[in-house]
């Protein structure tokens, strides 16, 4: 079994220990860079703690906001085909699955939701991402949430908040090929007092761009050849555009 992290992190490989494993391991060797096999004591079982509350503060209701989530929910889900197979060119075909669960994990709780208090809103948005997102696009995207619900900013200045975190636990930045190319424009323009539209047109410009960037700095497609990111936006940037086109159609 092998496991990595599209991110800062690690790698690890894990297979099952025969006898003729541990006596390969165990044989002595000329290249002096070999450590050799050292045994574990036997591993020690710990209870894992808790995990926080996801619904800690009191559902709220706020028409506006409802109604934007149902829909950005919807559009991510109903892109799931379309964003898989952009992901197929140039990663695991994965992407819009990913999303989709995130998105249809919300959609089932939006009557649970703060709608009334941006930042408690955040902060469940990321406690339902931990627990239900896979791939690192939903650590991440939980990591960007719980930090925006933290902040003590406005809802706009709170989620390029949650973004600066996102970027410093996960490595990436602007011009790296992710999704934050097109969340940190479409994040700026929220910030500074722009519309959805406005957002939405900087979250699609920036998800553009990706198609011209052939090398990728962060992510699956950094494993890729060059030559064959091109003309291929990348996924998770891809699907937050159309996540911020559909809100500003429906603003």
């Amino acid at each position: 079994m092998m496991t990595a992290l599209d991110m800062n992190g690690f790698s690890l490989t894990a297979v099952p220990l025969s006898p003729e494993i541990v006596e390969a391991l165990s044989a002595p060797v000329e290249p002096w860079a070999w450590p050799g096999a050292s045994p574990f004591a036997p591993p020690v079982v710990r209870p894992l703690p808790a995990l926080p509350e996801t619904f800690r503060f009191p559902a709220s209701s706020n028409p506006v906001v409802d109604a934007l989530i149902r829909h950005a929910a919807e559009t991510l889900i109903s892109n799931a085909e379309a964003l898989n197979a952009l992901d197929a060119q140039i990663g695991d075909g994965d992407a819009g699955s990913t999303f989709a669960e995130g998105a249809q994990e919300i959609l089932k709780t939006v009557d649970r939701l703060p709608l009334e208090n941006p930042q408690a809103l955040f902060a469940t948005f990321g406690a339902i991402l931990a627990r239900h997102a896979g791939g690192s696009s939903g650590v991440l995207l939980s990591i960007m949430f719980s930090a925006a619900g933290r902040s003590s900013a406005p809802w706009a200045s709170a989620l390029a908040e949650g973004l600066t975190a996102m970027q410093q636990h996960g490595g990436a930045k602007p011009g790296d090929r992710t999704m934050i190319d097109a969340l940190h424009p479409a994040f700026t323009v929220l910030a500074a007092g722009g519309t959805l539209a406005e957002a939405a047109q900087a979250a699609r410009e920036g998800a553009d761009a990706t198609r011209r960037m052939t090398h990728a700095n962060a992510g699956r497609a950094s494993y890729v050849p060059d030559a064959k990111l091109a003309n291929v936006p990348d996924p998770g940037a891809e699907a937050i555009a159309r996540m911020f086109e559909a809100l500003a159609s429906k603003n």
